[in-house]
């Protein structure tokens, strides 16, 4: 499954590289935005919300957004803009597991 990816990567720079920098800076911004609502959660004393977002940032920050709209705007758009950006890169990935997957399997390495 490696070989697929790695062969897919190297066979596609010109759209796989664009994708990552694209998505490396949107993992920069919802983990600004993600660090930011966890200061939020913790300092409006919403421990539950806080150590959530602080264990599981993806989908706890997310939620923590469309809850609490007006406690942190700023850092509600970053986390949204931030997994927009980041999005091109998770999907790239997915296709390759899926190509990855329909791979047969190789033969093991020590076989009885």
């Amino acid at each position: 499954m490696l070989d697929t990816f790695l062969a897919f990567y190297t066979q596609h720079q010109w759209i796989a590289l664009p994708l990552a920098m694209v998505s490396a800076v949107g993992i920069g911004v919802m983990w600004m935005g993600w660090l930011t609502l966890m200061i939020t959660a913790f300092g409006q004393k919403l421990w539950l919300w806080g150590f959530a977002i602080l264990l599981l940032p993806v989908p706890a920050s997310q939620c923590f957004a469309l809850r609490y709209r007006a406690l942190n705007p700023w850092a509600n758009r970053l986390v949204w803009w931030g997994l927009v950006l980041a999005l091109p890169i998770l999907a790239l990935t997915a296709w390759w597991a899926l190509l990855a997957l329909q791979q047969p399997m190789p033969e093991p390495l020590f076989s009885h």
